[in-house]
């Protein structure tokens, strides 16, 4: 089974804390991979409240980072491609 990570950033400068939100994908990595894309230029994160511009950033084939401008600060996001290789 495949999952989708989104891991983004929220709190003040000084107390910065990540939230990390999964999807589970019924398929191959092949599709986790669309869909991970997909999310990362779809996901609305909970910063900036009026988003002016997004850029998407592939670092590699399960690896996505997202820059959302806001009208005073930038915010990224990360998704990524995880397999799940144990569960209990």
């Amino acid at each position: 089974m495949w999952w989708i990570l989104i891991e983004e950033n929220h709190g003040s400068s000084d107390a910065k804390e990540w939230r990390t939100s999964t999807v589970k994908v019924n398929g191959d990595r092949w599709l986790a991979r669309a869909k991970a894309e997909e999310l990362a230029r779809t996901h609305v994160p909970r910063h900036p409240a009026f988003a002016q511009r997004r850029s998407v950033l592939k670092v590699d084939d399960d690896h996505w980072v997202t820059i959302v401008q806001g009208a005073t600060r930038d915010y990224h996001f990360r998704v990524t491609v995880a397999e799940l290789v144990h569960d209990e």
